[in-house]
């Protein structure tokens, strides 16, 4: 199914489109942590691929249903209330880049809009950290 796949990558590009300077927007997670401010895509998910007629022959409508996880991390020497509002800047970027993905452009795509977002905060030795992960809805109809 490469309509998520699909999805993510129009996604990125209207992320990467949006990404104020000093932001590092990546299609992935790099495994670092050396930038102070910095968003990528996780993971993708077809959680419900349904059959939506029945017809003759190999290739049938279906309507599908997944996910697309952005994760975003903000670190802040000694501010965790920084920190927390640059996760919180972050997420509405998510959801503007959501907005920003032209429907007409990737076949299939009905609706993509961010569903939850969480946002965990510390404090360590190195500064205030937040974490944010946004899990963004994706449903459209393709054939199979």
């Amino acid at each position: 199914m490469s309509l998520i796949f699909n999805v993510k990558v129009a996604l990125f590009e209207a992320l990467r489109g949006l990404v104020p300077a000093g932001v590092q927007c990546t299609f992935a997670e790099r495994g670092q942590s050396d930038r102070r401010r910095q968003i990528w895509l996780g993971a993708t998910v077809d959680e419900e691929l349904e059959p939506v007629a029945m017809r003759a022959g190999p290739r049938k409508p279906t309507a599908v249903t997944g996910y697309v996880e952005a994760h975003a991390v903000v670190i802040v020497p000694g501010d965790p209330m920084a920190a927390e509002r640059g996760a919180y800047e972050l997420r509405e970027l998510v959801a503007d880049a959501c907005r920003a993905v032209d429907r007409a452009a990737v076949a299939g795509l009905v609706d993509l809009r961010p569903e939850s977002s969480s946002v965990e905060t510390a404090e360590t030795t190195d500064g205030a950290y937040s974490a944010l992960t946004v899990r963004v809805r994706v449903r459209g109809r393709t054939t199979t």
